[in-house]
């Protein structure tokens, strides 16, 4: 049997025993059945909207989940990680077909000092007995002496070295076979460390998905804030031109003073200078959101918004958090790799146990089959200490999922009573707003009669309209701690289910 063939067997099975024995844990996931919902591997490229149709926010939102670099970049990681664990696979066997080809030349001086003296040796001990058969035929005397004396010089005429030199061509064929039998668990501790490792970069889309919509959240709606800003104003500066005019008239009547003219004036000044400034907001906010959706003059459909109604109760929030919030998965997926991490450190005090086979291809039909076994009787590595460092990590997980747990109730109990307090606060500015109207026409009609002064009058223009503005800031609150609540319960993308069917289109 071929020499190389064994050789390449033994060094085939204490590689691979070694590997599982000592191996790190590889930095491959295997797959997981709860793939991401949103993963799409290709995406169409719809570069822009109808901009002759308003946008709703259903619409921008599906459009930047599916238009996001970011978020593909995310998802194409954790695909590649999925199928990097699909490919993992250790308990098949392993099976290599090896070849070799070649020429070699082999060279080598061989001593002949020990022929020459054997030689000579013989040469001497042929001599005596020659002597004693000349003495009885004396005939043969001088032949015989002839004879010695060619033996005699035989050593001398061998060269003290011969030079050998071998060229050839060669080539050869294997196959080998290795099955790990026994591993102490090695194996299934690395395959389910690769799955937690893929389950951690799942969460990576979600947290991805989470920025993406917060930040379509408030660039959607900064336009909806600011374009009410602006219809304030709009309707302010009318309110505020009519009472300039009013004010010249009456002054040319002689009915006011110049001083309550000129602070007609200055209102009609003040309520230019807020429009253009609400103006400069709009087209700020707007360019944000065109470069998000990345197009140009998007129009937006669907309004700020509060509910008349309460939300849920706090405990239906919380419950959501428990079940949904990216951190518990998160926190999942670190439990199953210490774990692994523990099966792994137990399995170092295990042997491992292997099936090994080879064949040679070609004339000769050499083989080799058998099992390989290794048990580590010592490491330079503390088992021991690797096992409790194993459970040490174990224990850390628990304990930071417990303050998780904790820190998430607050949170989305915080949130909630935000969002019912704002619902609160935009139902008592309704009714300011009513009775600022009232007071505004009131003095617009004393004004005219000479009761109100113009001064009073701009107070209650002035009223009304911060009464307008704070009630649009206020819905815009609601809105953003609304999803701060979605949020914070991992539930961000059902944002659009609260939105009032009429304001959807």
């Amino acid at each position: 049997m071929r020499i190389e063939l064994l050789f390449t067997m033994f060094m085939l099975v204490g590689c691979q025993s070694q590997h599982l024995a000592t191996s790190s844990v590889p930095n491959v996931p295997n797959e997981s059945e709860n793939i991401p919902t949103n993963f799409n591997t290709q995406v169409e490229k719809n570069t822009s909207f109808d901009r002759a149709k308003p946008v709703s926010f259903q619409q921008a939102m599906d459009y930047v989940l599916h238009h996001s670099d970011k978020l593909s970049a995310a998802q194409a990681g954790w695909k590649a990680s999925q199928l990097q664990a699909d490919a993992l696979d250790l308990h098949q066997p392993v099976v290599m077909l090896g070849s070799m080809a070649g020429r070699y030349n082999v060279e080598t001086d061989i001593s002949t000092a020990h022929l020459r003296e054997r030689l000579q040796g013989y040469g001497t001990a042929l001599a005596s007995q020659v002597g004693g058969v000349a003495q009885q035929f004396p005939q043969l005397a001088p032949l015989l002496q002839k004879g010695l004396g060619s033996i005699a010089q035989l050593p001398s005429q061998i060269p003290s070295d011969i030079h050998l030199q071998k060229r050839d061509n060669f080539s050869r064929a294997n196959v080998t076979a290795l099955l790990p039998l026994y591993t102490g668990g090695r194996i299934d501790a690395i395959q389910e460390f690769a799955q937690g490792r893929a389950d951690a970069d799942a969460t990576k889309i979600a947290t991805t998905e989470e920025e993406l919509l917060k930040t379509l959240i408030t660039r959607y709606f900064q336009v909806q804030l600011a374009e009410r800003a602006v219809n304030v104003r709009e309707i302010a500066l009318r309110s505020v031109k009519g009472h300039n005019h009013l004010a010249k008239r009456m002054f040319e009547l002689g009915v006011i003073s110049k001083i309550q003219r000129l602070q007609a004036t200055a209102a009609l000044s003040d309520a230019e200078f807020q429009l253009d400034k609400a103006k400069d907001n709009l087209r700020l906010a707007q360019r944000a959101l065109n470069s998000l959706l990345q197009t140009k003059d998007v129009k937006v459909a669907t309004k700020l918004f509060v509910k008349n109604e309460k939300l849920l109760p706090l405990n239906a929030f919380q419950a959501k958090a428990q079940a949904y919030y990216p951190i518990f998965t998160q926190i999942k997926a670190k439990r199953k790799q210490a774990k692994a991490m523990e099966k792994l450190s137990d399995a170092a005090w295990k042997p491992n146990v292997a099936a090994f086979g080879g064949y040679q291809l070609g004339k000769d039909h050499n083989w080799v089959v058998g099992v390989n076994a290794n048990w580590t009787l010592h490491r330079s590595v503390d088992r021991s200490k690797m096992q409790q460092a194993a459970q040490m990590t174990l224990t850390q997980i628990d304990a930071i999922e417990r303050q998780v747990k904790q820190d998430i109730n607050l949170l989305v109990e915080k949130n909630w009573l935000v969002v019912d307090d704002l619902r609160l606060r935009y139902q008592a500015l309704e009714k300011e707003e009513t009775l600022a109207q009232q007071v505004l026409k009131l003095h617009e009609a004393g004004f005219k009669e000479g009761i109100n002064t113009v001064i009073e009058l701009n107070d209650a223009q002035a009223k009304l309209v911060k009464v307008q503005t704070e009630q649009a800031s206020v819905a815009y609150e609601y809105v953003m701690a609304l999803a701060e609540l979605l949020a914070s319960t991992g539930n961000l993308q059902s944002f659009a289910n609260y939105i009032p069917t009429d304001l959807m289109n």
